[in-house]
């Protein structure tokens, strides 16, 4: 457990953000409401030079503030703020945006963003069939026509390709916004009064950094934060920061939940290959011929086991289904895939199917209202790669 010392009368309240040899240090999307001592440090070193391109690529007033630890991604070292996720790519000595939207898809979470956030689905495929790369670009781009105040956003970047990516959705039209979805951006163009001053007219980017953390794509491990020296705090924040940035649009967060995801190696760890008990094991997916099965446990941030906490699962593909369990006294839950006990509801009848299905896991409250992240788990149809799955709900507050 680690202890933080409360400063003394007189002592002085350290700033929201300094500099720090380097870079600069930021508290303000640490999650933790008038907190100064935690937050994310921006920097460069031998691996990166965030901080020199934070500051090129518009700094606070474009992207947001740092709401990350640096982490590996695809190969790459990254770093989330607000708006967007930094890669940086040593071949160019430059960052880049990475195509949040496009991992978000691949990772189907198209419906959470949907529900969530108001962010359309993608186009089909079959949107850039028989085009060249030319004409893809060009249909792509012509998408925007559909929005003026849009276009003219997207537009008003240098490099809009580069940096916001293709259009990958139509303009959909709604209240409170019309909204476009790119490979790392979406854009709002509000049609009435919105929060933070938002006023009719307005347009601006959605907060793709907090969205992406919403949504796992962020690691738990990232979501830490630190001392502007670097030392780590005790836990993840519970969730995004509601802080506003100057021109930005506030975005949906899990701040407001009492749990969140995440992965069982994370901590608090609490798994093992104990076979001789009810354990967990330390892999987040494994093939099972017998019995297929998502399984994972709910606990606080000391790793103590909390039971009767409710989970719900709605799950789609096979049997179209809702399941609501609650923890056992070792803080464990279940859902059966298939080959589960008899009486225990499950997707398919038939013992490894091979046919896909999807769960969308979530902490209820005792009145039935979502009380953390929507974790989301896809069998393939193939039990001998992925025929068990697991994770954990770590309670936050």
């Amino acid at each position: 457990m680690v202890s933080v010392s409360v400063p003394m009368a007189g002592a002085q309240t350290p700033p929201a953000d300094q500099d720090i040899p380097g870079g600069h240090f930021y508290t303000q999307a640490n999650g933790m409401s008038g907190n100064t001592q935690y937050g994310y440090r921006i920097y460069d070193d031998a691996s990166a030079k965030f901080w020199t391109e934070f500051q090129r690529l518009g700094g606070v007033t474009a992207l947001g503030y740092p709401s990350s630890l640096r982490f590996q991604m695809d190969g790459f070292t990254v770093q989330a703020t607000q708006k967007v996720i930094l890669q940086w790519r040593p071949e160019v000595n430059q960052a880049y945006f990475v195509n949040v939207f496009d991992k978000l898809h691949d990772s189907n979470q198209d419906a959470a963003l949907q529900s969530q956030f108001g962010i359309p689905a993608q186009l089909p495929t079959s949107f850039d069939a028989g085009k060249t790369p030319d004409q893809v670009q060009a249909s792509r781009i012509a998408l925007l026509d559909a929005d003026a105040a849009i276009k003219g956003t997207y537009n008003a970047n240098s490099n809009p390709v580069l940096y916001y990516g293709l259009p990958t959705s139509n303009v959909t039209p709604g209240a409170p916004f019309n909204m476009l979805r790119a490979q790392r951006v979406a854009i709002q163009h509000w049609n009435t009064a919105g929060p933070g001053g938002i006023k009719p007219g307005d347009v601006s980017i959605v907060n793709g950094g907090d969205v992406a953390k919403t949504l796992g794509l962020v690691t738990a491990a990232a979501q830490i934060t630190e001392t502007s020296s670097g030392q780590p705090s005790a836990s993840p924040p519970s969730g995004p920061t509601p802080t506003p940035v100057a021109g930005s649009t506030p975005t949906p967060t899990t701040s407001g939940f009492t749990y969140r995801s995440k992965a069982v190696t994370d901590p608090p760890v609490d798994c093992n290959a104990d076979s001789t008990r009810s354990s967990i094991p330390c892999v987040s997916v494994a093939g099972n011929g017998t019995v297929q099965f998502i399984k994972g446990r709910v606990m606080d941030q000391n790793g103590s086991h909390l039971r009767f906490v409710s989970v719900r699962a709605t799950v789609t593909g096979g049997a179209n289904l809702t399941q609501n369990v609650q923890t056992e006294g070792d803080g464990t839950f279940a859902f059966y895939i298939a080959g589960g006990p008899p009486g225990i509801p499950s997707a398919f009848s038939s013992n490894c199917p091979s046919s896909s299905v999807q769960y969308q896991i979530m902490v209820t409250s005792n009145t039935g209202a979502q009380d953390s992240d929507i974790h989301t788990i896809n069998y393939d149809g193939n039990c001998n790669s992925d025929g068990e799955f697991h994770f954990d709900f770590v309670k936050t507050r």
